[in-house]
């Protein structure tokens, strides 16, 4: 149903038009739309897809159900602040449109960052969450992520978030669901619905 291809700088229109689409559709309920246009319009511009659809240190994947976008993950290949004994990634953006709410593409999405991740030798995963983003705290728990340090001041228009950083080894999360073959429960992802996205807001 669904496919992942890692893209470049000739997706930079799809980058841009998912991070509007599922940030707003993720957020509507939590910041106001004022806030949302203006953190969209502050990060979400074709200058700063580019420059990461242009790098190395960032792997951009979309997932596509029948040739149309729906989802995506960004990993950004950086050691965490916090000291972890192994090489690390930061799980910068994962996040999929309101149609595919419940159809376990989060769950896909997060198994093949962690593949991808695990591929190029690093032993851990790391991510920001905002502290009021509780459903999105609840997630990260479920997979065994477990917060290691305080994070950055995280701004939403005129929100001001605390955030944390949380950590997992790399395989740790495979082995913790009742599921065939070790793939995560698609439950879990289908109930976070879309709250899953940049810093974890």
């Amino acid at each position: 149903m669904y496919t992942f291809k890692k893209v470049g700088p000739e997706s930079v229109e799809t980058l841009v038009h998912l991070w509007m689409e599922t940030f707003t559709q993720a957020y509507q309920t939590v910041h106001s739309p004022e806030n949302i246009d203006a953190y969209c319009a502050k990060n979400y511009s074709t200058e700063a897809a580019m420059t990461i659809l242009s790098c190395d240190q960032f792997n951009c994947t979309v997932a596509h159900r029948e040739a149309v976008p729906v989802g995506y993950y960004i990993l950004r290949y950086q050691q965490c602040p916090t000291y972890l004994d192994g090489g690390s990634s930061e799980l910068k953006q994962i996040y999929i449109l309101s149609s595919e709410y419940g159809t376990g593409l989060g769950s896909m999405l997060f198994e093949h960052a962690s593949n991808a991740i695990q591929g190029v030798g690093y032993k851990w995963i790391w991510l920001c969450v905002s502290d009021t983003n509780y459903r999105a705290q609840r997630f990260y728990k479920k997979l065994n992520f477990e917060p290691i340090a305080p994070g950055p001041i995280l701004t939403v228009g005129t929100d001001r978030l605390s955030s944390t950083i949380m950590a997992l080894p790399i395989g740790k999360s495979r082995q913790s669901y009742d599921s065939p073959m070790g793939i995560p429960n698609l439950s879990i992802l289908s109930d976070m619905k879309g709250v899953l996205g940049l810093s974890n807001c």
